[in-house]
């Protein structure tokens, strides 16, 4: 381990220790008692199904179904399968899961009908002289996410990403075999993201659910790549992107009654993160809802990241980005005494195909650092702050920003009088320099150098946000980082989100 990686992962355990200290779960609900079924595992059984018969209440969006027995090293093989009050769910595990939206193959996603429910045991091999007991232990739970998640790596690291892509399951599209332009299969584009060697991937398709359950069953063979449930929700005046949930998110936001922040507040309702997306984008007939219409309405007190960049249709398309993209809308709410995180979005469309009008998947990087490679932790880091942006992609320029033991995202308090050095330290790049922004603007530091800028800082007492970025040699941006908040009022967000406990 590095110094500078020792100092991250010391200043990440902090935070999180913390983070947790005030974190809030969705609200509770009554817990089920798990429905818990013994039987004997007997020679005389050898090719039978043994009928277990169970009671689900209304309500329940999900089951885990463990069968526990002695194994087929000690001469025994079981099977789980199961039948709702309608129909056939799925044979052949003994651990899984099934929901509403998503399943462990070979079971169905669907809704947990309440009922009698039959489980039927199968006593695929028992071998002459094998006696035992099984156990067939059903968890229910009322909430449609899952209460664990899994853990990818469980070190303290940056995990490079990209928060903003598509599948075919709405609009992304790719070549078929013969050569058509056909709907992508999901498959594909996490086979682009594994290449560019990305550690997570939100899939955003567009208000819908139905990926879901193919992110389920592909996550098992991207064991390096984790796969973060997430929707880009369109509405007729904007689009966000909610990472963190499964559940159903209501696109039909209107000026009256159900509005924009009513929206984000089903996601926080449900433990997720909210992101504007492309907020400066013409809102015309081009791309119809594409820009953020909803501002003059929207508390932005509820926004918990801004996408300052987009790769998608972002050189020589049907438009021409504002100077400095998505940065000023962004730093327009820091203005204001918010601090919503700056992120980076790909919005791949075409599962890696780059194609001249499409950057491809995780171009640009978002980089997160948390306590370990898995959802709640990846959304901590995004939701602390603790985030930069490679914009040429995963293979970019890193830059790091730290004051003391401070880092992007944290919030300093610097008395006025006092100097407070901010320090910002680049990997090498044959072109580019560092520049450091107090407030949105450019400042001079002394003896600036392409690999570690620092700025002694005198304090006034009042209230600032300070933040560098890379530039190449034409001043555009290579990577640059999310800012250090200087004497900040508490942050008016809801706690970070965590893990939900079973």
């Amino acid at each position: 381990m590095t110094q500078r990686s020792a100092f991250y992962r010391s200043i990440l355990l902090l935070t999180s220790i913390l983070s947790r200290a005030q974190a809030q779960s969705p609200p509770p609900t009554a817990a089920i008692p798990d429905i818990v079924l013994h039987g004997t595992i007997e020679p005389q059984k050898l090719g039978t199904h043994e009928i277990l018969e169970v009671t689900v209440p209304p309500g329940i969006e999900r089951m885990n179904v463990t069968l526990e027995s002695p194994g087929f090293s000690k001469g025994m093989y079981l099977t789980v399968g199961l039948f709702d009050p309608q129909r056939y769910r799925g044979e052949g595990r003994a651990i899984f899961t099934l929901s509403t939206v998503d399943a462990t193959g070979p079971y169905i996603a669907g809704p947990i009908l309440p009922g009698q429910w039959k489980i039927a045991i199968g006593f695929n091999w028992v071998a002459p002289e094998a006696h035992g007991v099984y156990t067939l232990r059903i968890h229910l739970s009322r909430q449609l996410d899952p209460e664990t998640y899994p853990v990818l790596n469980p070190h303290a690291a940056w995990y490079k990403g990209d928060l903003h892509a598509h599948t075919g399951r709405t609009d992304a599209m790719c070549r078929s075999q013969s050569g058509k332009n056909v709907p992508c299969p999901p498959f594909r584009l996490f086979e682009a993201a594994a290449r560019q060697g990305l550690d997570f991937l939100a899939v955003t398709d567009h208000n819908t659910q139905a990926h879901f359950d193919e992110m389920r069953q592909d996550q098992v063979f991207f064991d390096k790549l984790l796969l973060i449930a997430a929707e880009e929700v369109t509405t007729v005046k904007g689009h966000a992107n909610v990472w963190g949930t499964e559940g159903f998110l209501d696109y039909r936001a209107a000026e009256t009654g159900f509005t924009i922040n009513d929206l984000f507040d089903q996601a926080h309702r449900l433990g997720a993160l909210v992101s504007i997306n492309h907020a400066y984008w013409p809102f015309d007939g081009r791309c119809p809802g594409c820009g953020w219409g909803w501002s003059p309405i929207t508390d932005f007190a509820k926004v918990d990241a801004i996408e300052i960049v987009n790769g998608y249709h972002e050189k020589g398309s049907w438009f021409q980005p504002p100077p400095g993209n998505g940065i000023p809308f962004w730093e327009a709410q820091l203005a204001r005494g918010l601090r919503p995180t700056g992120v980076g979005g790909g919005d791949e469309h075409r599962a890696g195909e780059q194609l001249s009008r499409h950057d491809g998947v995780g171009i640009p990087t978002t980089m997160v650092y948390a306590r370990e490679l898995s959802q709640p932790a990846i959304l901590e880091g995004i939701r602390a702050g603790h985030v930069y942006i490679r914009v040429t992609g995963p293979d970019g320029p890193e830059i790091l920003l730290h004051a003391g033991p401070a880092i992007m995202g944290d919030a300093i308090t610097v008395p006025s009088g006092s100097t407070q050095e901010f320090t910002a330290e680049a990997s090498a790049t044959p072109e580019g320099h560092i520049r450091l922004l107090v407030d949105g603007h450019p400042v001079e530091a002394p003896s600036p150098n392409p690999r570690k800028t620092s700025l002694p800082w005198r304090s006034d007492g009042l209230r600032h946000w300070i933040r560098a970025e890379l530039l190449d040699s034409a001043g555009e941006p290579l990577a640059l980082t999310n800012p250090i908040y200087v004497n900040w009022p508490p942050d008016p967000r809801p706690p970070t989100i965590v893990q939900k406990a079973p």
